[in-house]
């Protein structure tokens, strides 16, 4: 049976239409989606049934290779997963008691043994290149292990064009300086709750691969002993739920040169003020989403107010927007850091 010439035009024009609906549809996805894959250590190609073996957990991998054997099989790093049981299992493994942040796996690295500038490391490669001049927010959780006898607070996100796959024996990466890292006066040492690392930066352009972990040696690491007992002289962290989204606030150029709204003090514990002028009759509302997009409250602002008082208290510290509608349309749009 053959077309007519109509009919295969139309049919071309309309394949052609639904692949360029597709490619804005893919870019407008992208900005908002989570460039790591496996971020919260959900997928396996085997189920963990002892240490060393983060590679179960495709795609991520260890950078420094252990034994000197340079195999993606060569590592010293953990994955976590409740399909296993006892070395490798969740809740309960061979470094102490930890539930999954999300889900049910997450991954284990040491940051600061006593003896050596021994370092683990987890390494992915991201789902896409990150773009020149853009600004990328990053989180990801940590959990001191019960076994450790020592804290940490230098715990840092880094990223690269190439891999820092290394075929020397596993030491420090002190030779690079990660863009995201938490503060030197946030020591890491909570056993029982997931700790929150947040922080943004404006990437050169051409990243692919993040790399996580402590990337200064012993005599540049901030520790703290918390337990001169225990028999593990090693700080070993549990690793949960990372993101890593462009979080420029659609058309910030535009948006942000209004003078009509103010937010304040930010950063803040989650309690903070929205001054606004609305024009007459007119009323707005203000939303908070997290850096997947996700709206977590709503206000309304009232045209006969000026000022709006917020209390967001149930908010764990790190990185947020907000943005202010009038009738429909997007008028300004900004960011919130919650530091408690």
């Amino acid at each position: 049976m053959y077309e007519s010439t109509n009919g295969s035009l139309y049919n071309k024009m309309k394949a052609l239409l639904c692949f360029i609906f597709c490619i804005f549809y893919f870019v407008g996805k992208t900005e908002s989606q989570n460039l790591v894959p496996n971020y919260s250590f959900e997928v396996y190609d085997t189920c963990p049934t002892g240490g060393n073996q983060i590679y179960y957990a495709t795609p991520w991998f260890q950078p420094c290779i252990y034994y000197y054997n340079n195999t993606r099989e060569a590592s010293s790093s953990e994955y976590f997963n409740s399909c296993s049981s006892n070395f490798a299992t969740i809740p309960s493994n061979n470094f102490g008691y930890q539930y999954a942040k999300t889900g049910n796996g997450y991954a284990g690295i040491h940051l600061h043994p006593d003896t050596a500038n021994i370092r683990e490391y987890i390494e992915v490669p991201l789902l896409d290149t990150l773009i020149a001049n853009k600004n990328y927010c990053v989180q990801f959780y940590v959990s001191l292990s019960d076994t450790s006898n020592q804290a940490v607070s230098n715990f840092g996100a880094y990223f690269s064009r190439d891999s820092l796959l290394d075929s020397t024996y596993y030491h420090a990466i002190d030779y690079v300086t990660p863009q995201v890292e938490n503060p030197l006066t946030n020591m890491l040492n909570n056993k029982t709750n997931w700790t929150l690392i947040s922080g943004s930066f404006i990437a050169t352009g051409g990243e692919r691969f993040l790399t996580l972990g402590n990337f200064h040696n012993n005599a540049n690491t901030n520790f703290q002993i918390i337990m001169p007992s225990l028999y593990y002289a090693v700080a070993y962290y549990y690793i949960d739920d990372i993101s890593v989204i462009y979080c420029d606030p659609s058309g910030i150029e535009e948006i942000t040169n209004n003078n009509n709204f103010k937010l304040y003090p930010n950063p803040n514990d989650g309690t903070m003020q929205l001054t606004y002028t609305l024009p007459e009759n007119e009323n707005a509302i203000l939303t908070i989403t997290n850096i997947l997009g996700e709206t977590l409250t709503t206000y309304k602002l009232e045209n006969h107010s000026t000022s709006l008082n917020i209390k967001e208290t149930k908010l764990e510290n790190g990185i947020y927007f907000y943005q202010i509608y009038n009738n429909n349309k997007q008028v300004y749009s900004g960011k919130i850091i919650i530091n408690k």
